[in-house]
């Protein structure tokens, strides 16, 4: 029931945002989302004894991310600056013994988490519809082909429950979803819209399976507990961390 609850709320709210705010905010409220992102990611990284920046590194993650409002260049600037601001905070601060696996797992968290995010902020409107629709639907059909007839496990020491009967019908909803939202809202082919949808699912489903890696190699079933049902932002987004990317580079390459 709370899986439902929290979707019924937090579906029409992304939608709501994603069309109707300025860019400048829906810029500033995906960097939020890349900032909890990162803490989760950081979080698993202090419980794996790697250890972790401090809070305030969750700064430079709203920034990273945010600042593709400006284009891709501003984004990989404000990388390299996050990058450098992070040196040298280690510099003064933490354990010496520390302090590589605190740069590790902080720059990681910022390509993982702010730049795949922020690869959304300069994508326009229309095309955020399509990618959501390829990703929602796909890990909807996945989940409920998976429950009602999964039998052969697709990566049992990955994720043991989810299956092959599970991806493939998660790529058929996919596909027929871009097609659909992507006919409607883009003035492309479907054959175009059916192989960046394929491909653009693939990348999700294996995005699914990387975040699964890195939770069974901490011992946790969930990156948090911040959406009731659905577990942290990494849960939730980890398709979209893979798949933005790739489908933004369709669109732009």
């Amino acid at each position: 029931m709370k899986r439902v609850v929290t979707a019924a709320v937090a579906i029409p709210l992304v939608l709501a945002i994603t069309w109707f705010a300025p860019n400048w905010v829906f810029a500033f409220v995906v960097g939020l989302v890349a900032a909890l992102a990162v803490e989760e990611f950081l979080s698993l990284g202090a419980r794996r004894g790697i250890g972790r920046p401090g809070r305030w590194f969750l700064a430079p993650a709203v920034l990273v991310t945010a600042s593709f409002v400006g284009g891709t260049g501003w984004g990989m600037t404000s990388l390299a600056l996050s990058a450098l601001a992070l040196l040298t905070v280690t510099i003064f601060s933490g354990p010496v013994e520390t302090a590589l696996g605190r740069v590790a797992i902080g720059l990681s968290s910022l390509l993982y988490c702010s730049v795949t995010l922020g690869f959304l902020v300069p994508m326009p409107r229309e095309l955020i519809f399509v990618l959501l629709a390829v990703i929602w639907v796909g890990d909807s059909a996945a989940y409920c082909a998976g429950r009602a007839f999964g039998r052969h496990p697709l990566a049992p020491k990955v994720s043991p429950k989810k299956t092959v009967e599970g991806a493939i019908a998660g790529l058929i909803g996919s596909v027929i979803a871009g097609i659909a939202v992507g006919v409607w809202l883009l003035d492309e082919p479907w054959l175009n819209l059916a192989i960046i949808s394929t491909v653009t699912a693939v990348a999700g489903q294996l995005g699914d399976l990387a975040e699964s890696v890195l939770k069974r190699s901490t011992g946790v079933k969930d990156s948090s507990s911040i959406l009731p049902g659905h577990g942290g932002i990494l849960d939730r987004l980890d398709s979209l961390f893979f798949a933005t990317p790739v489908f933004y580079w369709f669109f732009n390459s």
